[in-house]
């Protein structure tokens, strides 16, 4: 059984704590492909520094959701 993304939320990013570091939970909406259990959701949370740049942050927020799909497909 495999399953595709059919949505993504982004939540409400933390605050800073006193090295940088801040999180947002992102939520991943899912279907099994062949539509045998009904469509779910499943969060994950990306940790990001001050130091990088936006596009960095989207860039590692992007492949944290790839690598949850395909972890989660294994």
């Amino acid at each position: 059984m495999t399953f595709e993304k059919v949505a993504v939320d982004y939540g409400k990013e933390s605050e800073t704590d006193k090295d940088g570091n801040y999180s947002i939970t992102i939520t991943i909406g899912l279907k099994d492909s062949r539509d045998k259990i009904p469509p779910f959701s499943k969060d994950i949370t990306v940790v990001s520094n001050n130091s990088m740049t936006g596009f960095a942050v989207d860039v590692q927020r992007k492949q944290a959701i790839d690598d949850f799909i395909n972890d989660f497909n294994k």
